[in-house]
Formats: C-alpha cells, structure tokens, sequence
C-alpha cells in the first residue's frame, strides 16, 4: 500500500533544474535514505513533499489518515514553557479526549436516561482509547525517550529559552518520535547527539514499524536503518531496493562506474 505517491514533479530555481520528471512512491513500513551530493535538491523535495513548496510540474498525494512528522529546525519553542512541557505537547490529543470524558462524567450528574446511556456508550469508547494509546504511561514514555536522546542530563524542568541551538533540535527530534506519526521526514537527525544517542536513536528507528524517509550524512547510521534508496543526481530521482551498500553495488552495475560518496577518514558525504 502506497503511502505517499510523487508523479512526475518538476522543480528548479531560475535556469536550474533541481527536479526533472521526479516520481516517488513510498510503501507501508518502508524506511527510505534520501541520499545524493549537497545541492542536488534532497531538502527541496522534502519541502515539496511537506506543502512547503510547490512544483512547477507534477502532483503530490499523500492516502488518507496519514499523519506526517517532520523535524523542523527552524520550529519556534515559546517562552516559559519547560521541556517537559514541550514533550507532553506531544499527546494533546489524549489530553483533549481526557477533558472530554471528564466533562461527560460531570454532565452524567444531571442527563436525561438516553443522554445517560449515549454518555455510557462514549465514555467506554474514550476509556479504552486513552488505554490503548498508552494515556496513562506518558509520564515514563515521555521519560524513557527523554533519556535515550540526553534530554534528561539536562534536566526537563529547564526553560527551552535557556537551550542552546542544538538542545532545542535534540527537544524537536524526542517530541517528533513521542507522536509517533505514520510516516517520519528526518533531515539530519543525528546533529548535536554524541555516540550512546546515535545509537540509541538508530536501534529506535531500526524497530519502527511506520514508514521514514531520512536524510543523513552519516553513512554507516543511514546505511544500518533504511531498506530503500533513493538517489538524486542530475535532477533524476531513481529507486533502489536495499540497504546503502546495496545501492553501491546496483549504481556501479547500472552506470558502469563506482559512486564514490564519503570521505574514508570522516566516513561523511566528500561533497
């Protein structure tokens, strides 16, 4: 099943093409490295595929009830608010069923005998939702998560005004992870975390049973969590089943020439 559909989307700024006749399909599950040189449009088509930016040719559809997180660097985190508020921010549709059933509970004291038992029937329904979805767990989700990513070495109680660039991103990325959406968009997500949260966030995404689209410098991360490719240059978008390595060995076969991506001593993109 095809989560998410790109046809023939053509894209470029000024005289120069970024897209040319781009298709994409990502399926149920996948998890997908965006990979390609610096400036061959990996962020650009995030963006198309986000709303952020429109196409000059071709469409994007996304199925229904899909719900789409993407690690946006450049979010806003409001004054006062603490991390532990920004992480529960997470779950505010549980809170809002929460309010809700408490707000039956109360007009249950004085209903009519079908409003009663129409009020019986729906509390039951949100109960056993706020059950399911983990409602009342948060607290240890939120820090379980928190730790795995070293939120908790700084303390959830600090106000995010008080963080520094990469402590805000390291706030995103575990709030982003917390609303577990079907489909992820990571862009860079490995920035400002050390080795143990690396790992930790590669053993995370390597279990996910939803459907990612990553975008990583980090070869041997990228390589170790995606099992598709997909790979921009020269504006063409192409498609290879497998992991990193793979794709390595299927574009030397197609194109009659090894890709040569990474630096052997940073183990980063040369370019």
């Amino acid at each position: 099943m095809s989560v998410l559909t790109v046809t023939n989307v053509t894209h470029g700024f000024g005289a120069r093409q970024i897209l040319d006749d781009a298709s994409f399909r990502l399926l149920k599950g996948e998890h997908v490295g965006l990979i390609g040189a610096n400036g061959e449009g990996k962020s650009t088509f995030l963006n198309i595929i986000t709303g952020h930016l429109m196409p000059d040719e071709g469409k994007v559809e996304w199925s229904n009830q899909v719900t789409v997180g993407y690690l946006d660097q450049h979010s806003v985190l409001e004054k006062g608010m603490t991390i532990r508020d920004v992480l529960r921010g997470a779950f505010d549709s549980l809170y809002g069923i929460e309010q809700q059933l408490q707000d039956a509970y109360l007009e249950m004291g004085d209903c009519s005998e079908d409003r009663m038992n129409e009020l019986m029937e729906l509390t039951g329904e949100w109960q056993e939702m706020l059950e399911q979805r983990g409602f009342y767990e948060i607290d240890a989700t939120i820090e379980r998560t928190a730790q795995g990513l070293g939120l908790m070495d700084i303390g959830l109680d600090r106000d995010v005004m008080d963080l520094s660039g990469g402590q805000r991103t390291k706030v995103l990325l575990t709030k982003l992870l917390l609303e577990q959406p079907t489909i992820l968009l990571l862009d860079e997500p490995t920035n400002y975390l050390d080795v143990d949260h690396i790992k930790w966030l590669q053993n995370y995404l390597q279990n996910y049973e939803n459907a990612f689209i990553l975008i990583s410098h980090d070869v041997e991360f990228l390589n170790s969590v995606v099992n598709v490719i997909y790979h921009i240059e020269q504006a063409q978008l192409t498609r290879y089943t497998g992991d990193y390595y793979q794709f390595l060995a299927a574009y030397e076969v197609k194109n009659n020439k090894p890709y040569v991506p990474m630096s052997d001593n940073s183990k980063k993109w040369q370019i």
